[in-house]
């Protein structure tokens, strides 16, 4: 009777061992794969395209964006894109807005688009927003955040002594406000990137978290890196 009851003390073990193993594999199985997305602005690892190197109707439709139209499909054409197959950088709703790249011969849009976002980015995609390229107007590539090279200098010692006070705070780790760069002059880098302090009625100094100093003399007209040293 003992040993009757060890065999079915051992099978029932082996039983349950085997229906946890099981649980366990298909939770495993059931686990959500997540998507790592790039912060907004963020530009890392996106191929860039020339606007040359387009389908000439790519250069039509941007030179469209740039005139604000007319588009030939004023119903679509400017509204928002959701980015619902997250590939682009993960950004506010609203910040990104699609436009046809009309394919000749299509009976419908087709499949190709630019879509913008507020940073000043251009995206090209020519499979219905499978993927993604950044289009480097002009063959200039965009900038990336942090990168201050294309803005003109402006040395320390030219500034009033109200900027250099708030130059000094911002260097020293003050909070001031979000600067949204709504502007699109300063390269494009994620939200809460940039700090805004007011100076005097239409000068600012606008700090990056990469230690960039920024002032503008004229109220978001015209930006210039302030060089620390000079």
């Amino acid at each position: 009777m003992t040993n009757k009851r060890s065999r079915i003390a051992a099978a029932l073990l082996v039983l349950l061992v085997t229906l946890f193993s099981g649980l366990s594999a298909a939770q495993a199985t059931a686990a959500p794969v997540s998507i790592q997305q790039n912060p907004c602005g963020d530009l890392t690892g996106f191929k860039h395209v020339s606007l040359s190197s387009l389908p000439a109707e790519a250069t039509t439709t941007y030179d469209l964006i740039k005139k604000g139209g007319p588009f030939p499909y004023p119903d679509k054409d400017g509204t928002v894109f959701s980015n619902r197959e997250n590939i682009l950088p993960k950004c506010a709703s609203a910040y990104y807005h699609e436009y046809t790249v009309p394919t000749p011969g299509s009976p419908d849009r087709g499949a190709r688009r630019i879509v913008t976002g507020d940073g000043g980015e251009f995206f090209y995609t020519g499979d219905h927003y499978k993927t993604f390229s950044v289009i480097d107007v002009d063959g200039t590539p965009a900038p990336s955040c942090g990168d201050t090279s294309k803005l003109t200098k402006i040395g320390y010692s030219t500034l009033s002594s109200a900027a250099k006070s708030v130059v000094d705070k911002a260097r020293g780790g003050a909070t001031g406000t979000v600067y949204e760069n709504r502007e699109g002059v300063l390269p494009s880098c994620a939200a809460g990137y940039y700090q805004l302090f007011p100076v005097g009625t239409s000068d600012r100094v606008i700090s990056g978290k990469g230690g960039e100093i920024v002032y503008t003399p004229d109220r978001y007209a015209t930006f210039k890196l302030v060089n620390l040293a000079g």
